[in-house]
This record gives structure tokens, sequence and C-alpha cells, in this order.
């Protein structure tokens, strides 16, 4: 129900905001009555809410690195008793710079735009005219960016992040500079950081300094080290190749869609053909199943996190030459990811707040093109963990008691960097602390799943998860996990094609427009409604109920905690696809699904009033 008129955002207003973040479509707000069920524009506002608070104005905008409090330790790199470390500005700070375009387009918060302008500003200051992102020299000053003789050096990583980032916002601001900036990038990384071999390419992994993340990065005036090629997966930052420089053909790709750009497609295509050899896959010491070619399938033991980035960016390069071969490689990837850790919901790799993001977006990709229909994978990871990792204001008197922030010297100091921590991702499987590695993938997960939540096209509205999700065209409110009830509200759409998931028996679904019962068609398990007209509202319902699953887990999952038993298995209650009970505790440690059991189990959900915001604005990410 919609109770107030609505109203255009004039960002231009705000004149004290650089033009460097202004959108360029004017959104819409209005006020409506909604299920208070789970929102993931709101969580986006919780995103832009850590972003901003982390800015730290008096070290040139750069962002702390974490927020910890260990159970036994003192504070430690909370805003105000911060830390910093050289990685964050090279490779993190972009993932975040994107990260908040993707939210700012799904919330309209304009919390912190004046911080966000300038810390933007300070980054695009750091591209050189040669097009290398550089991490900066600055003299007798921040010692945590790496020796001061070698600088200013290049991460590799962060080059690929840089170029991703400002594609986004590029698409989001729609201003000339992003472009420039970004084809000059694809240049300069051509010219001077790949070594360009036969039909590929890659980044040499022998750089000038020893210590961990410093050690692959090419330095201004000397170049690389060594330029011999990479022999085995197990190589770069992380122990990972694929981690170190896996996915800049991914953004390179997605860049060619966008403008065009044939050098940045020639190179993504040199840099795939390189981390498609057969020699970076199948590498498990016990030799893969008997009769299975695994390198041929993207079999694959390692770096979780370099692997999916991998494989995200060999998709990227195969929509934008339509290559069928790489498509098949990556979908056979993805399935084999999945066998890994406690993937019903989300819990995979390491057990980093990262991890689910990032498998979120691979199988959004791969669904979104036809590929495979993973859209029911989707709603279980961001059902569960893919919120579960954030910091909410729930989760404020754990953190108070881990802190001890009531017997702090100064309390308000400890609660102010508490209520900075809100709308990070934990970086480990306890709920402790935040880090600028976890915390933009994070979010970016939330957006992937919001973007995927509901597609436009000629007048059909294609709702492929059942998640609030406001949008021109139409809106939608969920009753999920409370009621199996979904509201449309039609803007403008002819059609709605409405996926109804797995759990649901589709003989029992019950459709509405107004008053009316809807002739009902079946597309697989999407439900085609026709014939709408603006202003209509289409009731969709069916029953939903607990049920009980038992799931074995590795101890990989929770090798960051040492408090808990080495394999286990879980007794899981499902409502929908929403984890609402599990037992044991799936960490002794932290709060994780602690209160869902009471909230969930009520047959109504409760509704709240919202301020929401579209845009037409569609991001290619």
């Amino acid at each position: 129900m919609v109770t107030k008129a609505r109203r255009k955002t004039k960002y231009v207003k705000r004149v004290s905001i650089p033009a460097i973040n202004l959108p360029q479509f004017e959104g819409e707000r209005y006020v409506a009555v909604v299920p208070d069920t789970l929102d993931l524009a709101e969580r986006a506002r919780l995103g832009i809410n850590h972003f901003t608070s982390i800015i730290c104005r008096e070290e040139d905008y750069e962002m702390y690195w974490s927020g910890v409090k260990s159970v036994v330790g003192s504070h430690i790199g909370l805003p105000d008793a911060h830390s910093f470390w050289g990685p964050p500005l090279m490779m993190c700070q972009p993932k975040c710079m994107e990260a908040m375009a993707m939210e700012r387009l799904m919330s309209g918060s304009e919390q912190g735009l004046d911080v966000e302008a300038r810390m933007i500003e300070m980054m695009l200051s750091h591209v050189g005219e040669e097009g290398i992102y550089w991490v900066p020299s600055t003299p007798g000053r921040k010692p945590w960016l790496g020796p001061e003789e070698m600088r200013p050096f290049a991460n590799v990583h962060g080059q690929g992040r840089m170029i991703g980032a400002m594609a986004t916002w590029y698409q989001y601001t729609g201003n000339p500079r992003w472009k420039d900036c970004v084809d000059r990038m694809v240049d300069g990384l051509d010219r001077l950081m790949v070594v360009h071999k036969d039909d590929y390419a890659y980044f040499p992994i022998e750089g000038w300094m020893p210590e961990e993340y410093f050690s692959s990065c090419y330095v201004k005036g000397r170049g690389w080290k060594g330029v011999s090629e990479p022999m085995n997966e197990k190589a770069g930052e992380e122990g990972s190749l694929f981690n170190h420089q896996g996915h800049v053909g991914g953004v390179l790709a997605n860049w060619y869609m966008l403008t065009g750009n044939e050098q940045a497609l020639r190179l993504s295509g040199e840099l795939i053909r390189f981390v498609t050899k057969a020699k970076f896959w199948a590498d498990s010491p016990t030799g893969d199943y008997p009769g299975v070619i695994g390198a041929e399938h993207a079999h694959w033991q390692g770096h979780f996190h370099g692997h999916i980035n991998t494989l995200r960016a060999i998709f990227e390069y195969a929509l934008a030459t339509n290559n069928p071969r790489l498509k098949a490689f990556v979908r056979d990837g993805y399935e084999w990811a999945r066998q890994h850790a406690f993937a019903r919901i989300g819990c995979v790799g390491d057990g980093q707040g990262c991890g689910c993001a990032r498998l979120i977006g691979l199988a959004m990709k791969l669904s979104d093109d036809g590929v495979g229909d993973y859209w029911e994978d989707v709603d279980l990871y961001i059902r569960n963990h893919g919120i579960e990792y954030q910091f909410t204001h729930e989760d404020l008197p754990f953190l108070r008691k881990l802190t001890n922030a009531s017997s702090a010297p100064d309390p308000s100091r400890i609660n102010k960097a508490l209520e900075a921590m809100i709308g990070g991702f934990s970086m480990i499987a306890g709920k402790h602390q935040f880090a600028l590695c976890c915390s933009p993938w994070g979010n970016m997960g939330l957006f992937f799943a919001w973007d995927g939540t509901l597609r436009h096209s000629n007048g059909v509205v294609r709702v492929n998860l059942l998640l609030n999700r406001a949008s021109p065209w139409m809106d939608v409110d969920s009753y999920l996990p409370y009621e199996g009830k979904v509201v449309l509200k039609n803007k403008t759409a002819r059609e709605a094609i409405v996926r109804i998931p797995l759990y649901v028996d589709l003989k029992t679904v019950t459709c509405g427009i107004g008053e009316q019962k809807a002739r009902m068609e079946w597309l697989g398990r999407y439900l085609r409604i026709v014939d709408l007209k603006p202003g209509d509202t289409v009731t969709i319902e069916f029953p939903i109920e607990e049920r009980t699953e038992f799931h074995a887990v590795s101890s990989s999952v929770h090798k960051l905690d040492p408090h808990y038993p080495q394999d286990v298995t879980y007794t899981c209650k499902f409502k929908g696809n929403t984890l609402i009970e599990i037992s044991p505790d799936f960490l002794p440690t932290s709060p994780f699904y602690r209160e869902r059991p009471a909230q969930y189990r009520a047959a109504k959900a409760p509704v709240k009033k919202v301020e929401r915001f579209v845009t037409p604005a569609v991001l290619k990410w």
C-alpha cells in the first residue's frame, strides 16, 4: 500500500558534492507498507553506513583495515583505535568502491556522499598516465603501504579490482572520466605489466619484495624481477595464482561488452587462454576419479575464492565471445564447487564472509545466460549465509559483550566503532571482526541477489527470487518465510513470469489479480501471468511448512574456530529456504542462526512502513 506521494531524488541540489559520484538517472522515493521480511535494499543501506564510516579523513581517505576484538585480546583495528595495512589500498578498497556504487543504486542512501567522493578522487589520483594503478610513494608516512624504497608499485590483483570498480561507477554516473581512466589502464596493463607469449599472456609472479602480497608486485622503474611463466596454480598471493591474477581477464571482457574496447577483449582472451591451461586444474594429490578427466571439467582443489573469481572471469570472456565450450567448463566448475563444505546454506570456502557472495555471483551469471538453472541455489545462499555474516544492529549486544564496551575507559569511543561495523561482513566464521577483504564481497553478494530477483524486458517482468524488490516496472512484496505468499504490485508490465521454489508443490499454488482468480500458465517452474494492467495487484500463495534435513560437514568449514569438533552432522530445520534452526549450534562462539526459530515460526508476517527507492538504472557486472 502506497501511503505517500512519490518524489524525485535531486542529488544535483547538493552542491557540496563533487560530480564524480552523482548518478546519471534520477531516483524515485515513496513510502509503502510492506512485509517485514528480508529486504536487501535495507541491507544495502547498512553497507553504505559501514563503508562511509570506516573512511579515515586524516589518512588521505584510506579505509580502516579491520575491526577486531578477540575474546581474550584488546581492541584492535576499530575506528579511533585503528590499524592500516598495505593490501587494502591496493586491492580491497577498490572492491569497496565497487560495492558502494551498487548499494547506492539499490538503496538510494545519501549517507557519506562527501567523504565517498573524496575517497574516489584519491583513488583515481593513483592511476598514472601510463595506465597503472599504483600504491603511492608517501615519504616518511604510511609504512603499512610497503617498503618506501620500492614505491610506487602495482599489485596485480588491485589492477583488476580497480578496473571492475571504475566500470561500475561509469555505468552508475555516466561520467566520461571513468571511461578515459579504464581505457588508459587497459593499455597500460597490455603494454607494461603482462608478458605476451604465443596466443596467451600472463602476469609474472617474481617481484622485488619477499613479503606476502608485496612479492608479486610490479615496481615502477624496475618492472618485474623475473618474467618466467608460472607452472602451477599454487603460486602467487595466498598460495594461489588464480587469487592473484585469475579474475583480471573477466573485468576486461566485461569492459569490452560495455564499451566495445577491442584491446580489452584481445587481452582478456590471452589471459583466459592462460588460466584455462590444463596444468592449473584437477591437481588433487591422489588424482581424479577413475575415468574422469578433471582438467576438462574444471575440477580443482585449493583456494576457493581464487577459483570462483577465475571461473567467473572465464565466463565473462565466454559471454563476450559466445564460446559454448568455456560456458560448459565454468558450469562444471561451479557444480564441482558446490560439493565443498556446507554449500546448501552458502557456507563455502574457508568460512569467511565473502565466499558465499562469490558463489551467488557465479550461480546468477550461469542462470541468467541459461547455462544452468541455479536460482534455487541463489535463494538458499542469500537467505542464509549470504546475510548471516553481515553485522546488523541486532549484533550490537554480542559485540559489546566481546569488547567489554561498558567497562572501557571511553565507552562512547568503542560504541562509535561498533556502530561503524554495522553493515560490514565478518572475516572469520565467528562473527568477531569485519575486514576490508570480506565486507565488499559480502555487500556485493547482496547486490547480485537483489539485481537477479527481478528482470525486465519489453514489458515482461521475470521474478526469479521471491524476495522484496522495488523497481520502476513492478514491486515484489514477499511474505516468506512466515507465509507462502508473494504480492506483485504492477506499474508498467503487461506480463509477469514468476519462478516458484522447489519446495513448493505446483499443484498447491493459487494466483489472483485483485479479487479475481487469475488464469495460470506454467513454463516449467515459472508461473506466467498475462494481460496485466498498470495498478494490478497479483497475489500468489502456496503452503509453507517446516522440514528437517541432515547435513554432514567437514571440519574444514570450522578450521578458523578452535572450539569446534572435527566433523559434525547437523540437524537443520528449514521453513521454505530459510534455515530457522540448526543443531548443534553452527559455531558455539558466535550468534549465527540463534534468533531465527522464534522469529520465523510465526504464521503471519509482520508489516512495516518503509521508504522505497527505485531507479531505472541497471548495471552490467
